[in-house]
């Protein structure tokens, strides 16, 4: 599944000054979290930090000072989302501004290309773009202080690296974790449904053909298989598997193949604790260790929802994967910036 950045890359290869708008830090309530970013030309926009009129300002800002030519190359600005803005989300944000130069275009285009070339793998990715020393950022006031310590923290979204040389972290987070859903009855299709306008990569798996009726689409892929757990081999490293069949001994054949996999990012099985505990039996049985069958859940969804109807099911097991996708994004971007230090 390709990413959604082609716009971003327009942008950055036309011959126009471009401004990188991105959320340097966030308290309270606020419409995108930090590390989200937008950019903004003369006459193209691509990306958003949320919308409504705090879009709206930092726009005008951002083509006033482009438009000015002067010698501002980046500022960090705090826009309280409050009447004074006309937003009640009732938080505030710190927006950076940084004015690319050719070299940061290019290296900012190179690097959304590059994860565009690795779509599939996993939950969102990280650019992390160098913008020089921290000295080149200028701010209101000495008041500012704490939302730079914000901005030049690389796990919230800001600047990592503490030599000469920061790197800006922003969040591309437009890519679809891939899922395989083992079981294409009322609860996988609730669950395909549910999940069809979020980032994710749907694989769809059932032995029983007349139930692949779902139109397939550029997230939604039907397999029918009369092994489903040959197909746990074929998911990439980071995918998530639901299991979910009519079928208790499928159910154990998915789940044992991908416990046995030390790469997948959430393994769930809908069930009660019941069954939980007879096929942690059985696992051990089979020679799986506390390690492998650590990383089941079951039952799946959050706690506290206890509908069984499959659209409540379906709703409680998005909130849930939604909660470990945006888990391993941030545990990625420390790697990453684990990763940028030891390289550098």
């Amino acid at each position: 599944m390709r990413l959604s950045h082609d716009a971003h890359i327009a942008v950055l290869q036309s011959p126009d000054p471009v401004m990188l708008i991105s959320v340097a830090a966030i308290r309270g309530s606020t419409p995108r979290e930090a590390g989200a970013f937008m950019l903004v030309s003369e006459n193209a926009i691509a990306g958003t930090i949320g919308g409504g009129n705090l879009e709206h300002q930092v726009t005008l800002r951002a083509r006033q000072t482009l438009a000015s030519q002067g010698d501002i190359i980046a500022e960090l600005v705090p826009f309280p989302l409050g009447p004074g803005l006309g937003q009640c989300c009732g938080g505030a944000v710190d927006i950076a501004f940084h004015r690319l130069n050719p070299m940061q275009k290019h290296q900012l285009a190179t690097a959304i290309s590059s994860t565009q070339n690795r779509a599939g793998t996993g939950h969102g990715d990280w650019v992390l773009l160098p913008m020089g020393e921290s000295r080149h950022l200028e701010t209101a006031s000495a008041a500012d202080a704490e939302a730079l310590d914000h901005l030049f923290t690389g796990v919230r979204g800001g600047l990592s690296g503490a030599g000469e040389e920061r790197k800006l972290c922003l969040r591309l987070d437009d890519g679809a974790t891939p899922l395989w859903l083992f079981g294409a009855g009322h609860v996988g299709q609730a669950i395909v449904q549910a999940l069809a306008p979020l980032p994710f990569d749907l694989h769809l798996i059932d032995s029983r053909d007349e139930y692949l009726t779902l139109p397939e689409t550029a997230k939604l892929h039907l397999h029918q298989s009369d092994r489903p757990q040959n197909e746990v081999g074929d998911m990439p490293p980071g995918a998530f598997a639901l299991i979910l069949t009519h079928s208790h001994a499928q159910d154990f054949d998915i789940c044992r193949a991908a416990l046995m996999r030390d790469d997948l990012g959430f393994v769930g099985m809908i069930g009660s604790q019941t069954k939980r505990a007879r096929f942690v039996r059985r696992l051990k049985d089979r020679g799986l260790g506390d390690a492998e069958i650590g990383r089941l859940t079951c039952p799946i969804g959050i706690q506290g929802i206890v509908g069984k109807q499959p659209a409540i099911i379906a709703a409680s097991v998005a909130v849930q994967l939604l909660s470990v996708r945006e888990a391993r994004m941030a545990q990625n971007l420390v790697n990453r910036v684990a990763q940028d230090g030891l390289a550098g």
